[in-house]
């Protein structure tokens, strides 16, 4: 039988037995108990002390009610230590906790395995429900008494932040799916870890056959990744925006603009990239088509001047890296006014179509045609080096310009003027090249008239 003069000592004993270390502490205050009174209220103190400089609240119930409780658990209460003891636990528990807190006592009365520890329901002095982590131990003393230590935890606001984080993480992903655009996160090696099912509407891939798939795979050019990541990693995690060019799955190509950046781990470690791109295909192509009309002969679809001085500047530039030669050949129609006045200008649009199809077909396909005024021409002969080639070329173009062209039943000839210029023989720059190939043209015309 429980000895009734030691109930308050043996429920400190049993408080603090459930800290394995205080286990040895018990043991050892009972031998001394038996062997030295004096001791027993130094150890009572010792536990009392112990419990109360645990920050968790600490109480221990006999036959469901109050006998022990620390200051830890008087203030997460809210209340007064002396309007906490002898009083049930249920009182504060909440109602929807009381059932399962009572059928796990029992279970555990009974010797069935129940969790130690759950989460459940307090009601505090203000009546403000607090959410708890519980953990206990039952045991029944020897004269039938049932005692049960436990110790409790304050989860309230570390849920409200859990609740907090996952609206956040639920309205993220409701943002993230509902976005024009893709979503994605890779790790350092360029996997990735994350796509938005937008990915299906850009690449004809859903984004779970994306995740898991090296970011390059889907590049219309494999390479062009590393050149992309190169850029974002010289942001230094601040948002870089870039163009890609990606093959979807039909095997058709996308353009997409991205704003990245690349992320880094608390110790400056780069550990991928995240971004959101978002298709450009149609104002890509509007890019190209005005470039194309910007540089490009609306009748005759050969180059026009604008763009004959960025592939001559080009050409230029090469040469004088490589220290080869380019030449540019200028032509001029000599009847062209003649054709216009005796057929009309629509016979005459079609004359210039005619002679700049003759005049492709006359070079090599590195050679570059070009209609820089209404009957002009050049003629630009990139990385030219022997002079024979250019006596070759307009060998053949004699020959195919004397071939018979006959528009709406009406047989023409083509009769023209021409003048070439060579770098770094003859000029240094485009404008010096064009005005000596124009000049030695006119020269070559009023050659011909004065014959």
């Amino acid at each position: 039988m429980l000895d009734t003069s030691r109930v308050d000592l043996s429920t400190w004993q049993f408080a603090i037995g459930y800290w394995y270390t205080v286990s040895k502490i018990i043991t050892k205050a009972e031998v001394i108990m038996e062997e030295n009174k004096a001791a027993v209220e130094f150890d009572r103190e010792l536990y009392a002390a112990t419990i109360e400089t645990i920050q968790d609240g600490v109480f221990v119930l006999k036959d469901e009610k109050f006998v022990l409780v620390n200051q830890a658990f008087v203030e997460m209460l809210g209340t007064t230590r002396s309007n906490i003891l002898g009083r049930s636990f249920l009182e504060w528990v909440a109602p929807e906790s009381i059932e399962l807190l009572r059928s796990r006592y029992l279970l555990r009365l009974n010797g069935d395995s129940t969790p130690s520890e759950h989460e459940l329901g307090v009601i505090h002095a203000q009546g403000d429900r607090l959410t708890v982590q519980l953990k206990s131990n039952a045991f029944k003393a020897t004269d039938g008494s049932i005692y049960v230590v436990s110790s409790i935890r304050d989860i309230t606001l570390q849920k409200k932040l859990i609740e907090q984080v996952k609206a956040s993480e639920k309205e993220l992903r409701q943002i993230i799916v509902n976005m024009p655009g893709i979503f994605y996160r890779t790790d350092a090696a360029g996997t990735v870890i994350m796509a938005s099912p937008y990915s299906i509407e850009v690449l004809g891939y859903d984004e779970h056959e994306v995740i898991g798939q090296p970011l390059a795979r889907f590049y219309a050019e494999p390479q062009q990744r590393a050149e992309i990541l190169t850029k974002i990693l010289q942001g230094q995690g601040k948002p870089v925006e870039v163009e890609s060019l990606l093959r979807r799955r039909d095997g058709s190509t996308i353009w997409v603009a991205t704003s990245a950046f690349a992320r880094f781990n608390k110790d400056g470690i780069f550990t991928g990239v995240e971004g959101i791109s978002r298709n450009i295909t149609d104002r890509k192509n509007l890019e190209a088509k005005l470039r194309d009309m910007a540089v490009k002969d609306q009748l005759t679809s050969l180059i026009n001047r604008f763009g004959l001085q960025e592939h001559l500047e080009a050409a230029l530039n090469r040469a004088k890296r490589q220290k080869n030669q380019v030449s540019i050949i200028y032509i001029d129609l000599d009847d062209f006014k003649l054709v216009n006045d005796l057929y009309g200008h629509q016979m005459g649009d079609k004359y210039l179509v005619a002679f700049a199809r003759s005049l492709q077909k006359s070079f090599r396909e590195t050679d570059l045609c070009a209609r820089v005024g209404g009957d002009e021409f050049v003629v630009l002969l990139d990385d030219n080096t022997l002079g024979d080639s250019i006596k070759g070329l307009l060998s053949r173009l004699n020959q195919v310009m004397s071939e018979s062209l006959f528009l709406e039943n009406t047989e023409l000839s083509f009769k023209y003027s021409l003048g070439i210029a060579t770098f770094p023989k003859h000029a240094a720059s485009a404008s010096e090249l064009l005005n000596y190939a124009d000049q030695q043209m006119y020269l070559s015309k009023k050659v011909e008239c004065e014959l």
